[in-house]
């Protein structure tokens, strides 16, 4: 089709087609004259027609040079001595003696050439623009599909005129461009020295512009200086590339396919710092339990800027120990390194800052590493586009930005997670730092009860405000806080903040594209969740690794292919960090966890439990409630609640007052005050929907004994942790989620408001209702190997003393 194309072109100058005058290529006057015929437009093609309107000519041949061929050839630099001897040859071959076997000479002479005319470089780099490209490749597959119809006797003949004038053209066109071609050479010249002017003009105004809206071209002035500094090149043997590479091994779709059958292959051991471990693998992995001591963190692949800053950044958690890890970072990175998911329910106090420390540095090393491989990528580009070769395709990016998902309780964890990644990044610039700091911290100076436990002083020290999200984008030398989504690698969010932004089914306004790409989620304190709203974890992770409704803006040609193919969410690493395991924890284990490389699930056995820590000399009753299914046992709860607990607490005139009753569940909650108010108890309700007005009044008339039973709600515990005096009966409708909080409410019995309350102690009592289905609670309270004869048992009540 280029050959016809090109000698269509160069048979008509100044012909009409169908009323329109078509300007062709100039001739020479030194060639022989031959005779015009018209060329209708009805014969041109498809593509020639499309060239016509949009051009108004017929695209020149250098239009259908391809890349590499533009790159190799050039125009001829004749000289006079050449230009006779081709005008005899002209002559010999228009006698018809001129000998087939010179033209091989001549053509060899091809070789030589200059540089292509500017109009060339302008449709090559149109070619190679994203915004055009689709056009051009539409003619290409035009032109493909013509060459696939057979042409007409007429055309074929007309081909075979045309590319006969077209050799006796091609010698006509070598004088005018003898005489022009000096002055194209300095037009050419100046033209190239402005568009480099123009070029390092908006170099500096794009490194300038911090808020690009593309992250890859915003950074392209800056790669080549960048990977040049860097020395590390990746080695094939990190996971990393292994694993995000755009080509997946064959054994990919076959562990998919055991994903999606739960055909996990399990495997359970006990690590002396981890404790119990349940792995789950899609193929038989004697590594999991290989977790070796890391004394180099660049022997991992951890990058160079990276590891020099670790003993900075984890100084105070290491303090004045040996390595560049505790026993428990060790192990836990080893694990995340080698991106498995990782369930961690042994979270504390203690080793809460060194959790956190160790998945900023994976969060960041991601980062960085992808980062790293998209800048290289970039530069490979330029570099090829300069010299006009092929660079091949680079699938190196997802459909947005941001790869890692930190989701958070508070605002106060957040404070310490970005002090950590600045610490780490080893950035010199940090924009909106300040506006950070004010919004973040706490605003208001109020004083703290230090009377409060330790693990209340820590978690709601500074603000506590519930509804967040910040976007964090890193460069080589700056960080940015509060980056536009799309152009953040890092996504710091609460689940009330993120919840707002995706929103509901129905709702005019939602946004959840920004999550198709994550590629790591990280969540810390997800105890805290199930005391928030546990429904917009859920919500979240039900919009991870969705294909976008809009393009963003990204280039499709470097998509991954297993992003196109929505298989995003088998490579995606899910890190969970909680004090404690819980149901909730246990459907996201089994539900959303679906990590071709496997996942871990890490807990405790507990020996004796929080009841060893309870301080009054009270007897405590367990009493277990049989139902026939998971999803009966509230309703059978409540009715043993009503038709057994009640009226024994009524029949004593002592138990009838000063009754405090625990509810976890804020529906059960209401469900026993609509009764007692229905049947005109004497109660105070007492929930974290109750004003702080509602919530003193309560406690003031429980107190004195004007109210005999007060509801009191878990959730309202957790975030007010009040000592409610006045206590001398205890009833758990259900057991707290957090073992402490047992220990707390029975405590509350040993809280004396009068010397007569001493006379009272005798008369104390406890009383806890529990299922099967509470095993997880009841084993963190009266211990693991309690807890399990406890639900497997004959009888249904158990004494504690």
């Amino acid at each position: 089709m280029g050959k016809e194309r090109s000698a269509i072109s160069k048979s008509m100058s100044k012909k009409k087609v169908s009323g329109t005058h078509v300007s062709g290529l100039s001739t020479s006057k030194a060639g022989p004259k031959r005779k015009e015929t018209p060329v209708k437009y009805g014969k041109l093609s498809r593509a020639q027609k499309q060239d016509f309107e949009d051009y108004g000519e017929l695209v020149p041949q250098d239009f259908e040079l391809n890349q590499e061929e533009s790159a190799t050839k050039r125009r001829r630099v004749v000289s006079e001595e050449d230009l006779d001897r081709e005008l005899d040859e002209e002559k010999k071959r228009a006698e018809g003696q001129f000998d087939s076997s010179e033209d091989s000479g001549s053509d060899s002479e091809e070789e030589d050439w200059k540089k292509p005319s500017a109009y060339s470089l302008l449709i090559g780099s149109l070619k190679k623009n994203s915004k055009q490209k689709d056009f051009y490749k539409k003619i290409k597959r035009e032109q493909e599909g013509i060459e696939e119809v057979s042409a007409s006797d007429e055309d074929l003949a007309e081909n075979e005129e045309g590319m006969e004038e077209d050799e006796e053209l091609e010698d006509e066109e070598l004088e005018d461009e003898e005489l022009e071609g000096e002055e194209l050479d300095e037009e050419e010249l100046e033209d190239e020295e402005d568009e480099e002017d123009e070029g390092d003009q908006d170099a500096v105004e794009e490194a300038e512009d911090k808020d690009a809206a593309d992250p890859v071209e915003e950074e392209e002035e800056e790669e080549i200086v960048y990977v040049g500094s860097e020395d590390e090149e990746e080695v094939p043997d990190d996971l990393f590339e292994a694993r995000f590479a755009d080509e997946q091994p064959s054994s990919f779709d076959e562990k998919i396919s055991t994903v999606e059958q739960k055909k996990w292959i399990p495997q359970m051991f006990h690590d002396d710092v981890l404790t119990d471990v349940t792995a789950l693998n899609t193929v038989a992995d004697n590594h999991v339990k290989d977790m070796p001591q890391i004394e180099n963190l660049e022997d991992v692949k951890v990058k160079t800027r990276i590891a020099n800053c670790w003993p900075k950044a984890n100084k105070e958690v290491v303090k004045k120990g040996k390595g560049a890890f505790t026993p428990l970072q060790n192990n836990l990175f080893n694990q995340m390194n080698n991106y498995r998911d990782v369930v961690f329910c042994n979270r504390d106090l203690s080793n809460a800052k060194a959790i956190r420390n160790t998945y900023a540095l994976h969060a960041l090393n991601h980062i960085t590493k992808t980062r790293d491989r998209v800048l290289k990528n970039n530069a490979k580009l330029s570099k090829a586009q300069k010299e006009g070769t092929d660079a091949g395709e680079m699938r190196d990016q997802g459909f947005t930005r941001p790869k890692v998902l930190i989701i958070l309780p508070f605002r106060n964890t957040v404070v310490d997670v970005v002090d950590t990644l600045i610490k780490l990044s080893a950035t010199e610039q940090h924009d909106n730092k300040n506006r950070f700091y004010e919004q973040y911290n706490l605003r208001e100076d109020e004083a703290i009860d230090i009377t409060k436990p330790a693990d209340y002083l820590q978690n709601f020290q500074g603000n506590i405000d519930d509804h967040f999200r910040l976007g964090i984008k890193f460069a080589k030398k700056s960080m940015k806080l509060y980056a536009d989504f799309y152009n953040a690698d890092i996504i710091i969010a609460s689940p009330l903040g993120l919840r707002t932004l995706i929103g509901t089914e129905g709702d005019k306004k939602r946004d959840f594209d920004f999550l198709s790409s994550i590629e790591l989620v990280i969540l810390d304190q997800t105890n805290h969740f199930l005391m928030q709203n546990w429904e917009h974890i859920e919500h979240i992770f039900d919009h991870l690794n969705l294909i976008p409704k809009d393009s963003h803006g990204c280039d499709i040609s470097r998509i991954k292919s297993w992003y196109l193919d929505g298989k995003a969410k088998y490579l995606r690493q899910t890190l969970v960090f909680a004090d404690f395991l819980t149901p909730e924890f246990n459907a996201l284990f089994n539900k959303h966890l679906k990590n071709v490389s496997g996942k871990l699930k890490i807990k405790k056995t507990y020996e004796d439990g929080s009841i060893m820590d309870v301080i009054p000399q009270v007897q405590q009753s367990f009493t277990r409630i049989d139902a026939p299914s998971l999803k009966a046992i509230n309703d059978t709860r409540y009715k043993f609640f009503i038709e057994k607990t009640l009226p024994t607490l009524r029949k004593s005139a002592i138990m009838q007052s000063h009754t405090l009753i625990f509810i976890p569940s804020y529906f059960d909650f209401v469900r026993v005050r609509n009764y007692f108010e229905d049947n005109k108890y004497s109660y105070e309700p007492c929930s974290e929907y109750a004003s702080g007005s509602q919530i003193t009044r309560s406690r003031a008339q429980f107190f004195h004994g004007r109210s005999n039973f007060l509801l009191y709600t878990e959730r309202l515990h957790f975030f007010r942790r009040y000592n409610i005096r006045g206590t001398f009966h205890v009833v758990f409708y259900g057991l707290p989620e957090d073992p402490m909080y047992y220990t707390e409410i029975v405590n509350f019995l040993g809280l004396k408001f009068d010397e007569a309350s001493a006379a009272e102690e005798a008369t104390f009592s406890c009383t806890a209702l529990f299922s099967k289905y509470d095993f997880l609670k009841l084993e963190r309270v009266v211990g693991t190997e309690r807890a399990k004869k406890m639900c497997t048992a004959q009888k249904n009540v158990f004494m504690f003393a």
